[in-house]
């Protein structure tokens, strides 16, 4: 380590304190854990520090400023991406972390009594529950006992009035779209993902937006579902193919996961990406990069909607909708129309 890399003594709690707003007491309570300084408060004291150049200097958590994750189990990539940006949030803003993989067995309408008897035995400061949603008794048993809740990429409508942080899916499925459209491609398919789910909903209204918007028609038989997995997309794609008079010059997948499987369905019918049919997908996941030709799609923010949560969910600010923007990630899978 050279003196450069060498940390710099820590401020006096005046400047601290006068930064953060608050007072040196408090500054010295949140060093200290002490347990009557708000996770609010906390977290200005980091923020003062990290500015300061102390992006590992961490303010101590009181006791009952852990927060639980639940995850609706633990084999999902994106699921495990959005925790990861929930791991920064909490080493920035001082909290400790109870992850738990959830498993749904109510019955009758009773909540688990396991992860919700723990919660309030271990004097949670909060939940996050990502890429699952919480039943209506279950919404009312937390609100009981005053342990606020925020959703992560709800993968059910939630109810009017509960917090959620998403990314932008409609605008994210319009830009794609769009990006097809100006290419030239007026004949454009879409690969929607499981119904019901509340980001299929919204990135098969953008599509139609973005086509409605060019005035272009929208044809039901061009709508066909892939439930977000490989073989249905791929299923879907080829039903599509054989049912259309032409097949279309550009498809929408609502996932990577499906674009992949439109990528087999287009190679079983003699139709190369993207000479023949331009394809789009969502995610921007790992095989996005690695299939051949590279994909095209919309990258989602999975650790900023992590780190967002969690912020939301200690600021005690109002029940809110928070919405995160995408990105068009543009790659070799799509080009113009080969009929323009």
């Amino acid at each position: 380590m050279t003196a450069d890399d060498q940390p710099q003594p820590l401020p006096k709690l005046a400047v601290i304190a006068r930064e953060a707003g608050v007072s040196v007491a408090t500054v010295s309570k949140a060093l200290n854990g002490r347990s009557d300084v708000s996770p609010h408060t906390r977290r200005l004291i980091a923020e003062v520090l990290e500015r300061r150049g102390y992006p590992r200097q961490r303010v101590k958590p009181a006791r009952g400023s852990l927060v639980d994750v639940m995850l609706q189990g633990l084999d999902s990539v994106y699921a495990l991406a959005i925790l990861g940006g929930v791991e920064d949030a909490a080493w920035r803003l001082g909290v400790d972390l109870v992850v738990s993989a959830v498993v749904d067995r109510t019955k009758n309408g009773q909540p688990p009594p396991a992860w919700l008897d723990r919660i309030s035995a271990r004097d949670s400061a909060g939940v996050l529950l990502v890429r699952t949603s919480p039943t209506a008794t279950q919404r009312t048993w937390l609100a009981d006992r005053g342990i606020p809740a925020v959703i992560v990429d709800p993968r059910r409508k939630p109810s009017p009035g509960v917090p959620v942080v998403v990314s932008a899916n409609r605008a994210g499925a319009r830009t794609a779209t769009e990006h097809l459209i100006n290419l030239g491609h007026e004949r454009i398919a879409i690969v929607t993902g499981r119904p019901g789910v509340p980001c299929a909903a919204e990135r098969l209204a953008g599509y139609r937006e973005a086509m409605a918007a060019a005035g272009l028609r929208v044809d039901p038989r061009w709508e066909v579902c892939g439930y977000f997995q490989t073989e249905s997309a791929s299923r879907a794609t080829k039903e599509l193919l054989a049912t259309l008079p032409e097949p279309p010059t550009a498809v929408f997948a609502c996932s990577d996961s499906m674009a992949v499987g439109v990528y087999q369905a287009l190679g079983e019918h003699g139709l190369h990406v993207p000479d023949d049919v331009s394809v789009v997908g969502y995610d921007d996941s790992w095989a996005a990069e690695h299939v051949s030709p590279a994909l095209t799609t919309v990258r989602q923010p999975w650790p900023e909607l992590g780190s967002a949560a969690l912020t939301a969910l200690l600021s005690g600010a109002p029940a809110t909708r928070t919405e995160l923007p995408t990105a068009l990630v543009i790659r070799s899978s799509t080009g113009g129309s080969p009929r323009v």
